[in-house]
This record gives structure tokens, C-alpha cells and sequence, in this order.
């Protein structure tokens, strides 16, 4: 079983005309009927990864509104056959939503709307299931929630770091803990300074891996010093969002399953970022 903990989001992704000016009017060319709104958010991703690869155990660990937007994130997650007992409704609460805005160039305008009170944590539901979790799969998420989880994990438990820097939801020092305990780390390219920044001096323990993925270059995996590389073929989408966490989806689905060689643990990655890139560019080209 693996627990995915990390901010929920509801996405509605829109194509537009031009970049977004003070005093000017941005025209939306098209709101894809089936991303008004999209599940969304790194731990759904990761989880919708894990499912389509076979592994059907995969458990967002995540926070929504008693809200509609809710009832939609939930209907949705159970479309995908993802479990959702690891989502915890707090009461009053506005569900995570988010406007991805997508310019001709390709750039993306994100506007996220948290909806939810700060200070926000593992219940003891979300706490019991972490502890059951043979992997745990941490990604941005409320501060004191992904210390719970470092708290909660056994030492027999794996896991997995899927980095991005937000200093408002991931501090050094709580980056430095992640780094020293987890068994893998998926990061961007973008992300790399970060991580080396954060981790321990004597680097990875051993039998720890970094994956680093580069874009249309594909991906790179280093373990005990050795580093291998994976080329993929690129897609051409002009909605790519989530492509990098689906990636690691993919990895974490290798990895479980008990896969070692490094090419075909970058391979799985690669496959499941691909699956989804092709999905959005059959449906853009069905849309044209």
C-alpha cells in the first residue's frame, strides 16, 4: 500500500489569446470540457499513476471542503478507481482549486486558491494509514502535516520525496529532514539546486536514489555514485501540467513492484508521463 500526502486541487484550465496585461482584456480560447474542472493536484497524479501501472492500493492523504467542489474531487478520484479514504473534509472549508492559464507561447499562469485554514495536519485516520503504508510519497503540502508524517512512518517504511521548493510550505530544515530520510528523490531539473542545497553533507545514504528529470531529455537516476540517464521522446501538448508528477508516479510503481535496474525504473516513469501526454494530445487534436 502507498500513502500520498500533499495539497488537493480541482483544476480548470484555460487556452488564451495573449499574456494577461493590467488595462487589457485576454480573451480564453477554449476551456477543455473535461478540464473544467480536472482532478488535479500532485498526490491525485501520483495516485492516478500508480492505479493505471496496477498497483490499486495507492492513497491520497490530502484535505477538502465539505463543499461542491469537494463532491466533484471526490466523484472524480473514484472514476479513477483511486482510493479515497485518505482525504480528511474539513468542515466550512472552500476545496483547493486552480485556474492554469496557458499563454500561445506555451507559459503557464497558475492562480491557486488554498481554501483551507492554516495549521492544518495528519487526522488520526491519515495518521493510521501513513503508519500502514509500506511507501509514503510526500509532496508539497501544509508544513506541519508532512512533519506528522515523519513522525508517523516506521523505520521499515520507504520513502519517497517529490520536491518543490515553496518556502512557505517547506523550510530547510524540514527539506533537510526529508533529504536525510528518504529512500528516493524526484526533483526537476529547476529543482536541483534545492536539493543539493538540502541534503546531507555525506550526500545520499547508501542504496538511496536521486531521479532528476530534464525536460525533452528525458531523466537521470543516481545511486552509490553512479548516475544513469534515460532519453524519451518528446509530446507536444499545450497542457503538460502534472506530466512531472505522473512521472514519478510511474517510478514509485517500478519501484514497488521490486524493479533495481536503473533504466527500467526511469522507463516507468517515462511510460506513464508519455500515457498521459498522449491522452491530452488525442483529446486537443479531437477538439481542433
Amino acid at each position: 500500500m502507498i500513502a500520498i500526502t500533499g495539497y488537493a486541487s480541482l483544476d480548470h484550465v484555460a487556452m488564451l489569446d495573449g499574456t494577461p496585461r493590467a488595462g487589457r482584456t485576454t480573451t480564453i480560447l477554449d476551456r477543455p470540457e473535461n478540464a473544467w474542472p480536472r482532478l488535479g493536484g500532485g498526490p491525485a497524479y501520483v495516485a492516478a499513476a500508480l492505479v493505471a501501472s496496477g498497483v490499486s492500493q495507492a492513497h491520497p492523504v490530502s484535505w477538502i471542503g465539505d463543499d461542491e467542489a469537494g463532491e466533484t474531487y471526490r466523484r472524480q478520484l473514484a472514476q479513477g478507481r483511486i482510493p479515497g479514504d485518505g482525504l480528511a473534509i474539513v468542515s466550512g472549508a472552500r476545496t483547493p482549486v486552480s485556474i492554469l492559464a496557458y499563454e500561445p507561447d506555451g507559459g503557464c499562469i497558475c492562480l491557486y486558491d488554498p481554501g483551507m485554514p492554516k495549521g492544518l495536519t495528519l487526522t488520526q485516520a491519515q495518521r493510521d494509514l501513513v503508519g500502514r503504508a509500506e511507501w509514503v510519497c510526500v509532496m508539497i503540502g501544509p508544513p506541519e502535516a508532512t512533519a506528522a508524517v515523519l513522525e508517523a512512518i516506521g523505520p521499515k517504511t520507504k520513502l519517497a520525496w517529490v520536491v518543490k521548493h515553496d518556502p512557505r510550505a517547506m523550510s530547510a530544515g524540514l527539506a533537510g529532514r526529508l533529504a536525510a530520510r528518504a529512500n528516493l528523490i524526484c526533483c526537476s531539473h529547476a529543482e536541483r539546486a534545492f536539493v543539493d542545497e538540502v541534503l546531507p553533507r555525506a550526500g545520499l545514504a547508501a542504496g538511496r536514489m536521486l531521479i532528476e528529470t530534464q525536460g525533452a531529455k528525458g531523466a537521470a537516476l543516481t545511486r552509490d555514485g553512479a548516475t544513469v540517464s534515460s532519453a524519451t521522446a518528446p509530446i507536444t501538448v499545450s497542457d503538460p501540467t502534472g506530466a512531472g508528477d505522473t512521472f514519478a508516479g510511474g517510478v514509485l510503481a517500478a519501484l514497488a513492484g521490486g524493479e533495481t535496474e536503473p533504466a527500467k525504473i526511469l522507463d516507468a516513469g517515462h511510460r506513464a508521463a508519455a500515457a498521459l501526454l498522449r491522452e491530452r494530445r488525442t483529446i486537443e487534436m479531437e477538439s481542433a
